[in-house]
């Protein structure tokens, strides 16, 4: 049987500093005190949903489906695609390519409501969280806001810490959602789930059964959930640890730097990165690295 232990000063930090963090929709009292009252793990899990909508800047190879370089629109925006994978394999920042929503509809009281009507996706990139696919605007001039370019058409793309694979190319239409079972999808949404069911699909048997993705009630992906909870119990675990100065030099051994003699440490997330910032040395102890 585990002790429970009071939450500590570290703990409560990175606990309110999260719920700051966060965008908020309405951006109010209200939304802020929501996510402060709410426990770590489930804290964790608004704060992953959102930042995983956002990509680590981090040199990675490049590979690009068939998908994508057949499509007529591969020729004819080669000079905007180029120097976009340019910055892809040199690592620069993707985020001024990215959606604008992530800037200001991290998270929504509204979307954990009951009922028939409620908008699950409200504060969720659907595609991302059922496909795993991010979509990258193509513009090459960066404002001074911070933003690219927007573009009509757009890169969908798979993204781990080293790899960036290209899957194809779509106009905004494919983010058009048919309001009931009766209506049409577009055909660049159509399109997207033929590419997704034969990606997820591939090498395997026919008549095999698979399921690509798995989604929550609440419409968080599971692996978000999966992930919140594996930080929370980290935390839990090493957090008590910490005023132990000689478990503090443990982290700084095999780091190569000498501990301190007043090491500061607090909980930090870099992008879904989690581990402890040494304020006094600037070392970062990274305990879990995030998917991309």
């Amino acid at each position: 049987m585990t002790t429970a232990h009071p939450e500590s000063k570290r703990v409560k930090a990175l606990r309110l500093g999260i719920a700051k963090e966060i965008p908020k929709f309405p951006n109010d009292k209200a939304t802020l005190h929501s996510l402060e009252t709410s426990s770590l793990a489930s804290l964790l899990i608004h704060y992953n949903n959102w930042a995983i909508r956002y990509v680590s800047p981090r040199p990675r190879t490049v590979s690009i489906e068939a998908t994508a370089s057949g499509d007529p629109r591969w020729s004819t925006l080669a000079n905007e695609i180029t120097a976009f994978l340019d910055k892809v394999r040199r690592g620069d920042d993707l985020t001024p390519h990215l959606s604008l929503e992530p800037h200001t509809r991290g998270y929504t009281p509204a979307s954990a409501q009951k009922g028939s009507d409620v908008d699950r996706w409200a504060d969720k990139d659907f595609l991302l969280n059922v496909m795993g696919y991010h979509h990258f605007h193509l513009g090459p001039q960066v404002y001074p806001n911070g933003f690219a370019a927007r573009t009509d058409n757009l890169i969908f793309a798979r993204v781990s810490r080293d790899h960036f694979t290209v899957v194809a190319i779509f106009d905004h239409s494919v983010f058009e959602r048919p309001e009931d079972s009766t209506e049409t999808m577009t055909k660049e949404r159509e399109r997207l789930w033929s590419v997704f069911d034969e990606h997820s699909s591939r090498g395997m048997a026919p008549g095999a059964v698979y399921i690509p993705s798995m989604i929550t009630t609440s419409g968080h992906s599971m692996h978000v959930v999966r992930m919140a909870d594996d930080y929370a119990h980290v935390i839990r675990e090493i957090d008590p640890k910490l005023d132990d100065i000689e478990f503090v030099k443990g982290l700084y051994d095999p780091a190569g730097p000498p501990c301190p003699k007043k090491p500061k440490l607090k909980w930090h997330l870099n992008y879904l990165d989690l581990g402890l910032l040494d304020t006094t040395s600037n070392m970062f102890f990274v305990f879990r690295y995030g998917p991309n």
